[in-house]
């Protein structure tokens, strides 16, 4: 994907460039101080900008007409160190809202809404759901730890729907409470794992629950006859 980033502040400008280009590794992200640099570089192949809203000169608010009017397809982000000004962008009928400090799982979740969709941005990652799988440049791939592969497994025979921390200890562990600790583990390890082939997009995280992007990965077969392999009841 194309991006463009405008914030006054440098420091959160590096920060969001470091994120997408973690996110989206061989992606084009750009960034500007203010919106007179931002409009020298936007052309119609950009495909989201993430405006502050408060900046010196023409801010996030005041451009977005202008914007709007160019470029019809373009994703317009808020960013904002001050969530009451959101109630003041609403109007603006955004792709969505990021306040600071910004932080991957919210980007991810906003790249997962946005008003206008962007063609999934492929993983290296190759599924083969019976028997569960996965490759990644034609060779086999694996986390190094089986919990983790079937936790991997279950979101995927989850196909891209949200599981509750609770509904993962049931499937790993019967529902101890005690595992909350082993969980994390878990979803570090397959995170870290994934960060190495630059994979780590395909995981949206938030709030307790965890999901896989499905239209980020390429599989084969029926992700339901995962559950022959690994008897979840």
């Amino acid at each position: 994907m194309i991006t463009l980033s405008v914030d006054d502040q440098k420091e959160a400008r590096e920060l969001m460039l470091y994120m997408l280009n973690k996110i989206d590794p061989n992606g084009t992200h750009l960034s500007a101080s203010n919106m007179k640099e931002a409009m020298s570089l936007i052309n119609d192949d950009v495909q989201i900008i993430f405006l502050d809203i408060e900046m010196p000169g023409l801010n996030g608010v005041e451009a977005t007409p202008l914007l709007k009017d160019k470029y019809k397809k373009l994703n317009i982000i808020y960013v904002t160190g001050h969530p009451e000004y959101v109630f003041d962008a609403v109007g603006m009928h955004p792709s969505g809202f990021l306040t600071k400090p910004v932080c991957e799982e919210d980007i991810i979740h906003e790249l997962q809404e946005l008003r206008f969709p962007l063609d999934a941005i492929k993983s290296p990652l190759k599924i083969q759901c019976s028997p569960f799988a996965l490759f990644v440049n034609g060779k086999p791939f694996d986390f190094g730890r089986g919990l983790t592969i079937e936790l991997f497994a279950y979101l995927v025979y989850k196909k891209g729907a949200y599981c509750t921390n609770g509904e993962l200890l049931g499937i790993l562990w019967d529902g101890d409470p005690d595992k909350q600790g082993n969980l994390r583990q878990l979803v570090l390890n397959m995170r870290n794992c994934l960060r190495e082939i630059g994979a780590e997009n395909i995981i949206s995280k938030k709030y307790g629950k965890i999901s896989i992007d499905m239209n980020a990965v390429d599989y084969e077969g029926d992700p339901e006859s995962i559950i022959d392999e690994y008897h979840w009841y």
